[in-house]
Parts: structure tokens; sequence; C-alpha cells
């Protein structure tokens, strides 16, 4: 099946008012039906092989598991000379303006030597199309990072979101902040990521992608909104996000566009291997790819599992 981007008209006029269900990625096997597994080299120089999905299938990488899909890492085995095995999904319909949806009952855990991500990806060369990170961490984190990743001539406000904004220039080189650091929200909730989310069963995320800026919201289990996964759900209810990238500085129209969807889960590389010893990960081994080639029982809890994944458009 060819991609095929969804365009979502609407202006900005328009997002008081409810969204229309578009894309319903449903579990199993049609959920994977609804995504590409990438089998390159990891594009952030991870100590991982991504496998097909057949390969990830007999593995025991992909399947159901306790009423959600599962995306997981290989626990059995040493890692190889590539790396560890694990999965990378994108979606094979792209999306522009509408509501992305995730409903997970599990996050892979604050693991030393993981990264895993939940994005979008938008077309052509990165990073002209835009990045969103809506959730991502490594190593032992506790708070969701949420981060944008553009071209030159991108700069967010610091108001409207409960989170704390750690960089505020989504440009990958822009002067005065790290490579590739974008524009980036860290969430005040520890269970917003890694085992605090896990403890307590999970939660929602909701990430709005408007003409206007992109908001992301965290609803912890059992404080979701009673639209959230509906048919038409509403965010102008929802109360204020744990990230609101905004600002008339930014062509927020122009900067992002025909977003995939992705999953993944790799280790070390540019930024869990890179910051390996700053905190008491370095205890455990001399360096990080030592550590995931060596511990596959240390990955157990590094995994995905999706109760709902829905998108919607104005």
């Amino acid at each position: 099946m060819r991609s095929l981007p969804i365009l979502f008209a609407g202006l900005a006029a328009q997002l008081a008012s409810a969204y229309q269900l578009v894309d319903d990625y449903g579990s199993g096997n049609g959920f994977f039906d609804k995504f590409n597994f990438f089998t390159g080299d990891d594009p952030t120089h991870g100590y991982v092989d991504y496998v097909s999905r057949d390969v990830a299938a007999g593995a025991g990488l992909i399947g159901e598991r306790d009423g959600g899909t599962y995306i997981g890492v290989d626990t059995t085995n040493a890692g190889s000379g590539r790396g560890r095995k694990s999965v990378r999904l994108e979606s094979k319909n792209t999306y522009e303006h509408g509501l992305i949806v995730i409903d997970l009952a599990h996050m892979p855990g604050s693991v030393c030597g993981t990264w895993p991500a939940f994005w979008t990806l938008g077309s052509g060369d990165w990073p002209n199309g835009g990045e969103i990170d809506i959730i991502e961490g490594v190593n032992e984190d506790r708070f969701d990072h949420m981060v944008l990743h553009t071209s030159d001539g991108c700069v967010t406000d610091n108001t409207g979101f409960t989170g704390t904004l750690r960089t505020s220039n989504c440009y990958v080189n822009a002067p005065g902040q790290d490579a590739n650091a974008g524009c980036g929200i860290e969430s005040t909730d520890p269970n917003s990521y890694g085992s605090g989310f896990n403890s307590i069963g999970g939660g929602i995320y909701a990430t709005e992608i408007t003409s206007s800026g992109i908001n992301i919201w965290f609803f912890p289990r059992g404080t979701e909104p009673g639209d959230v996964l509906g048919d038409n759900p509403n965010p102008a209810g929802w109360g204020t996000p744990a990230a609101k990238f905004s600002g008339s500085g930014c062509d927020w129209e122009g900067k992002f566009n025909a977003q995939r969807l992705i999953f993944d889960i790799t280790f070390c590389g540019d930024w869990a291997g890179n910051v390996w010893s700053s905190g008491s990960c370095g205890s455990r081994a001399a360096n990080c790819v030592d550590f995931v080639r060596d511990n596959p029982s240390a990955f157990g809890e590094s995994y995905w599992l999706v109760k709902a994944l829905r998108v919607y458009a104005p």
C-alpha cells in the first residue's frame, strides 16, 4: 500500500470545534498492516538492529498482549555486531493538520541504555519537513521530553503550557544551543515517562497540529477527558496542555508537512550513549554499548503496549 497523505483542511478559527475520526489503527495484525518496518541503519547511530515484520513476529518482538498491541525488543540474546534487535515502525499514511491520540498501557521503562520515542517526521530532507517528538527520553529519565526540530526561522513562545521550556529555538543548528536540541519542553509530571508512567497503568497523549502551532496534552490513567478517544474529541475543553509550541515568529504551516507516525526503541547512540556517564548508568558498565550488548534481561520493560491509536481531522 502506498503512502497516502491525508490533508487536514481548516484554519485556526476552526480549532474550537470538535474533530472527526479519520484513522483508527486498531490492534494486532490490523495495526501492523498500517505501518512499514524500517530496517536500515539507525539515523541516530544507535546500537540497534531494526528487523523486518517477519523477523519481529518470529522473535516475539511484536504481537498482542494484555489487550493491547505489543512492540518490544530482544530480551534473550546478546547483541550482535550491529546491535540489539528492535523494531521501528513508520506509518504508511501521513498527516498535516489534525489530532493524534494514543492510549498506552505501557511504554519502555526508565532503563539504562534505552532511547525510545513516539514521534512524527515530515517528508523531504530532514529537518525541512519538521519533526515532532511526542514521547521521548533516555536511560533512567522520569520526565517526558517534547521537542520540535525544524529548519531555520522557528522560535516558540514561553507561555500557555504546564511544562518547563528548556530550549526555545526549533532550528536544529541554532546558535547557543546544543546541536539538534530543537525547541524543547520537559514535562513536570514524574509519571509522564518511563517507569513512573507504567506504575500508574499508563495514560493518554494527544497532539494537535494546527496552522498556528502544536499542542501536546498528557492525561495520566483515570484523568482523561471523556471525549478524548471518541468520534468527535474537542481539545477546547481539555485545559492547559503540557506543551504548547506557538509564536508569530514561526511559519508553522510551512515548517511541518506530511507527518508520519513513528515508534522506535533504539539504544545508546547520539543521546543515550553520549550521556551514559552523566548519571548512575555509568557505574553499570564502561560504556553504553557494552551494557546493552551483554545484558539482554535488563530490557524486559523495554516495550510499548498500545491500547488505541487514532487520528482526527478538523
